[in-house]
């Protein structure tokens, strides 16, 4: 974890553990994918992950000058909604294992899954109106809450249709900066909401919407050569199910045979994986995320934040950067 996303961790978790309901069988199912609980309701391993999104929107809210209390609530409101997106996502893809674990769907069955997810949504949504903010900046941050959340939906309607039709890059980078952009781009907006700097909110999101497709370019790769150690899933699982992710959308639209290869099951890996060498792809894409995060970092660099916090922002890209293969 980031040490610049560290002073947020506490306050958000604590901010969690207020939004989901303590007992009842609704409970246990939004507090299982949140890490709080297992599946018979006991004390779970806690909430995964580096809570990258909902730190990013106390990070901003600071960098404004203003104080991080403004943001939590609406930063645990975005966390919420992004389990909600995960959840659902297990079920569509058919994913077995989140985090180490079995996920809500392979847990509790579709149905109860999808009423999880539900729920975590309509939970995001009352969180973020507990912000200490005016009326008018409630309504504000609903709007961006809301507006972030729709379109990674749009993303993730957009990478079912790749999945099933395929795609050059353009299509896939336009699937990206919704389905992973979307929601680090509200990161950054809200905090400009819960700092009353409407007037740098597109710029945030946009910035944050860069910075969503480096982030999703670099987990692709390391989908495909990463150690399972550390990714927490089987190298290669994307390309068996047929998941159209950017090395492969690049490898495709220059050899049409690579094209045919992915789309016969099962998927001849070791073919497919010489044809990635061949063509440096791996290379290839670590250059286009590069691209991507100086794009980020010339876009924050415009934004009118405080020297600590630009070191902050600088300091986490560089740890996205080194994400362990």
């Amino acid at each position: 974890m980031s040490e610049a996303l560290r002073p947020y961790r506490e306050p958000i978790l604590e901010e969690l553990h207020k939004a989901v309901p303590a007992q009842g069988p609704l409970s246990i199912l939004v507090r299982y994918p949140l890490g709080l609980v297992d599946a018979s309701g006991r004390p779970g391993p806690g909430v995964g992950g580096k809570l990258l999104r909902p730190s990013l929107a106390c990070l901003s809210c600071e960098a404004l000058g203003a104080p991080v209390e403004n943001a939590v609530p609406l930063a645990a409101a975005l966390e919420l909604v992004h389990v909600f997106s995960l959840v659902h996502d297990d079920i569509q893809d058919g994913d077995e294992l989140r985090r180490g674990r079995p996920t809500a769907w392979k847990t509790f069955g579709t149905a109860q899954a999808i009423n999880a997810g539900d729920a975590l949504l309509t939970l995001a949504l009352r969180t973020a109106n507990r912000a200490p903010l005016n009326d008018t900046l409630l309504t504000a941050a609903a709007e961006a809450l809301l507006g972030g959340t729709q379109r990674m939906i749009e993303g993730q309607v957009l990478d079912i249709e790749l999945q099933q039709q395929g795609g050059e890059t353009p299509a896939y980078l336009d699937m990206a900066r919704l389905k992973t952009g979307a929601l680090l781009g509200c990161a950054l907006e809200l905090g400009a909401v819960a700092a009353d700097r409407g007037e740098w909110a597109t710029a945030h999101r946009q910035a944050g919407e860069e910075l969503g497709l480096a982030f999703q370019i670099q987990d692709d790769m390391l989908g495909l050569w990463g150690n399972p150690a550390n990714t927490g899933k089987p190298v290669g699982s994307d390309l068996q199910r047929g998941k159209h992710t950017f090395p492969l959308a690049l490898a495709s639209q220059e050899d049409p045979d690579i094209g045919r290869a992915l789309r016969r099951r099962p998927v001849d890996m070791d073919r497919v994986m010489h044809w990635l060498e061949e063509m440096g792809i791996r290379e290839r894409c670590a250059a286009e995320a590069g691209r991507r995060l100086d794009a980020v970092q010339a876009a924050m660099g415009m934004l009118p934040w405080s020297e600590e916090c630009r070191r902050s922002f600088a300091e986490l890209v560089d740890t996205l950067v080194a994400r362990e293969a």
